[in-house]
């Protein structure tokens, strides 16, 4: 028989803490007693220091836990005196955290009472280092953010997240706000409006609040992004491309390295609660892009280890020989993941590496990324985009990938892999979408996308059934779940083919012929092996192409379902719910049947182009109408979307106008998209 929290609606137990607690601790009661009374009325829930009597949560005095780790937790129930106690202990006041995070998991209603199952558990997770990257809002530099940056700090640690990667803004010169360059005089700047040093109380802020909850903290930095007065200055730091006319850094000037260290030395400095920075590549200007003379014949992996090199020296200068480096092995390069292949296993030891999922996870039709298990062996960080640029997050759409996010969680996992990260970047469902922060996106409609991840860090085994009974919406019936079951499906089927992509970045549509070759050589990319495997189904045939049109036809069945389940559940869902999902869903709905047009039409434009007969030009016009009609539909939801979808009707109609050589040839007719062979 399960525990009573309530009966009759009135608190059945109280909360004893039996040892002299710490913030940890006394943030963690806080929590369980907060989400209690908000989500389940549970008032009068009352905190002793002392032994009681009745029902109790006794909290016990950490213990190390011999051959368990850190963040291990027991939980044991026994009866006393007629009454029940759950006893919990851990083997840190941070295991105790994610010990009463369980308790608030289990949970739930039944017959209007707050109950308990009787729980007896020894626990430890999977994922040592479960993190969250964030660049997107709220600004880590104003008061006015200060408090929306601390609630998600909270949010985050009830998700029992340890690790915080986070920079105040993405790709721009995002550290520069906290700084005033003291350690490169030429660049010192006076703080007359007093702008910088709020800035550096705000992040310290931040910084100890994330401790305070058992979290480290490390700031991320784009590393040779510079300021435009650098240029003027200290000309004698750049070389100007004579090819390109641009202007980088050059590694033979003994000032480019003082600038990159200054930068690290001062925020270890003036932040020594950090646990590290994380360095990134491939969204500023990288290293293998600096200016070297001839004489220098390291690779590319080499500059790469001279960079954390530097970044280490300017750490043990600041005192901070214990602070650790994130190293992202994501980069721009052509070559891709094979610049490191010279320097797998020789990463120093206080530097972790990561694998960014945009080279190739949230790029549904690329293979798993090789470097993790290689690169730095037991301290490897592979980072997932649970919202994705090619599943329809950024184009508002119900998208929940619960099945491909866990199934590659444990194929890193199965490589030894101790520290995943997320992305939660998203944006609002429904047309003319805009971008939201990450609390409103944890708090949203879609939460439990982001809840399989949380809880899949945790348990490795744990089944999308039991996540769902302890994570779903309050008001959501558990046919909900298949809902979002199909959003996955219908995503794939809608936005690829045989998963091979056929749409355009952040999942809208693409505008010309040449962008749709220029996509379609995301097949070729190295180490897109799955992809490769596939590329015979862009081979404009009839046959392909019934094969691509059968899958599009399934999608819209499949959103179709999504629409009468949510409409049978209509009654159990918040009405604000009810009315965000039917919102966006019927706008999805549009989209994807312009999106199963619109890839004919390229594909039917393809296949005249490569066989010029006349049937085919017939199917080609017939398939332009029906588009035309779709996209007029679409404009009623979204007239942004409608441009973009009707623009590649108009490339078309241009081409064929443009006739040089007959009625249904010309020659900006074909370009080589995806080469393949075997056209016919």
């Amino acid at each position: 028989m399960d525990l009573h929290i309530t009966k009759h609606g009135d608190c059945q137990l109280s909360i004893e803490i039996c040892y002299n607690s710490g913030i940890i601790t006394n943030n963690a009661v806080g929590l369980l007693i907060e989400e209690w009374r908000d989500e389940y009325q549970v008032e009068n829930l009352s905190l002793n220091t002392e032994s009681s009597e009745g029902n109790r949560i006794r909290i016990l005095e950490p213990q190390v836990i011999e051959g368990d780790s850190e963040q291990t937790f027991v939980i044991f129930t026994v009866m006393q005196d007629g009454y029940y106690h759950i006893n919990l202990s851990g083997a840190s006041e941070q295991a105790i955290l994610y010990g009463i995070c369980e308790i608030l998991d289990q949970t739930y209603v039944l017959e209007g009472e707050v109950r308990l199952p009787r729980l007896n558990m020894t626990s430890t997770p999977d994922i040592k280092k479960r993190g969250v990257e964030r660049h997107w809002g709220p600004s880590m530099t104003s008061m006015e953010n200060l408090e929306e940056n601390l609630n998600l700090i909270k949010l985050l640690a009830r998700k029992r997240v340890n690790h915080l990667m986070w920079i105040d803004s993405w790709i721009s010169m995002s550290w520069y706000p906290f700084l005033d360059f003291r350690y490169f005089p030429i660049l010192k700047r006076e703080d007359q409006l007093g702008k910088i040093k709020i800035a550096k109380e705000c992040l310290r802020t931040i910084i100890n609040e994330a401790t305070n909850w058992g979290m480290d903290f490390y700031l991320s930095c784009t590393e040779f992004n510079i300021p435009e007065d650098l240029l003027q200055i200290h000309p004698d730091m750049f070389y100007r491309n004579p090819d390109t006319g641009l202007c980088v850094l050059r590694l033979d000037s003994k000032d480019t390295w003082l600038f990159y260290k200054s930068k690290i030395k001062e925020v270890m400095v003036d932040f020594p609660a950090l646990s590290g920075i994380e360095l990134w590549t491939g969204e500023a200007m990288e290293i293998w892009q600096c200016y070297r003379p001839e004489t220098d014949t390291r690779s590319i992996g080499e500059l790469f280890l001279e960079m954390y090199d530097k970044a280490l020296e300017a750490m043990d200068e600041a005192g901070r020989s214990d602070a650790r480096i994130i190293c992202s092995c994501f980069t721009h390069h052509p070559d891709c993941e094979k610049v490191y292949e010279d320097i797998l296993g020789r990463l120093p030891e206080r530097c972790d590496s990561r694998s960014k999922m945009q080279v190739e996870d949230f790029y549904r039709f690329h293979s798993p990324a090789t470097l993790p298990g290689r690169l730095s062996p037991g301290r490897e960080w592979v980072e997932f985009d649970l919202g994705g640029e090619y599943r329809g997050d950024w184009a508002g759409w119900i998208t929940c990938a619960l099945e491909f996010i866990p199934n590659r969680m444990r194929h890193y996992y199965d490589k030894g892999i101790s520290g995943f990260m997320c992305r939660i970047r998203g944006y609002a469902l429904g047309p003319n979408t805009t971008f939201i922060g990450d609390y409103a996106v944890l708090k949203g409609v879609q939460s439990i996308k982001y809840d399989v991840y949380f809880k899949t860090c945790w348990d490795m085994n744990i089944g999308l059934a039991d996540v769902w009974r302890m994570c779903k919406r309050r008001g959501f019936p558990d046919q909900m779940l298949e809902f979002f079951q199909l959003s996955e499906k219908v995503a794939e089927q809608a936005h690829y083919a045989n998963e091979s992509i056929v749409n355009n970045f952040h999942s809208s549509f693409i505008g010309s012929i040449e962008r749709y070759e220029w996509q379609l050589a995301y097949m070729d990319h190295p180490y897109n092996i799955a992809g490769q495997e596939r590329k015979w189904i862009l081979e404009p045939t009839e046959a392909n192409l019934s094969i691509i049109l059968a899958e599009k036809e399934q999608a819209l069945i499949n959103i179709l379902k999504m629409s009468e389940i949510l409409d049978q559940c209509k009654r159990e869902l918040v009405e604000e719910d009810y009315a965000t999902l039917r919102t966006c869903l019927d706008f999805q709905i549009q989209v994807v049947k312009v999106f199963k047009v619109h890839t004919e039409m390229f594909f039917r434009y393809r296949i005249l182009m490569r066989t010029k007969l006349e049937n085919r030009h017939a199917l080609l016009m017939d398939c332009m109408k029906r588009c035309e009609r779709e996209v007029t539909l679409l404009r009623e939801h979204d007239q942004q979307q409608a441009q973009h979808a009707y623009a590649l009707i108009s490339d078309i109609k241009w081409r064929l106008s443009s006739d040089m050589n007959g009625p249904y040839y010309h020659l900006l007719a074909y370009h080589g998209v995806c080469k393949v062979a075997g056209f016919r």
